[in-house]
């Protein structure tokens, strides 16, 4: 792991784990990552269609320092045949998105929540809860 990410983040008790193959699943990673602590959250994006998941997971360990042992351990390990790219991140913390898109109004059928919800699942990483509140003006 990165010395520099790792000084920059000491309090970090998150791990952001890309490159996972198609196979695995929730109990894969806390099998694993399990063993340098306890996990209190564990994100796994899914695709809707095929349930697989989308090649990157979130862990949040209980302690910082538990976070820094599953990363420096796991990145560039292998799971699954494929090898792991593991690092350290500074989530969950609040963020402000701006978002900018055109919707085409078709008489009947245009249900602007439902379009702008679809439009942020896209772009947001790891998924959080979102509070939705919006006016239109036609």
């Amino acid at each position: 792991m990165d010395k520099g990410k790792e000084n920059k983040l000491p309090d970090a008790k998150v791990v952001i784990i890309n490159n996972l193959t198609r196979n695995v699943v929730e109990s894969h990673l806390r099998t694993v990552f399990g063993f340098y602590g306890q996990i209190v959250k564990l994100d796994l994006p899914l695709f809707t269609k095929s349930g697989q998941n989308r090649g990157k997971a979130a862990l949040e360990f209980s302690q910082s320092s538990e976070a820094h042992i599953a990363a420096s351990h796991m990145n560039g390990g292998q799971l699954d045949g494929a090898i792991l790219k593991v690092e350290l991140s500074d989530l969950p913390r609040a963020y402000e998105w701006s978002f900018s898109f055109s919707l085409t109004y078709k008489e009947g059928r245009f249900r602007p929540e439902k379009e702008i919800s679809k439009l942020l699942k896209r772009w947001i990483w790891p998924q959080r809860s979102l509070n939705l509140s919006f006016s239109l003006k036609i």
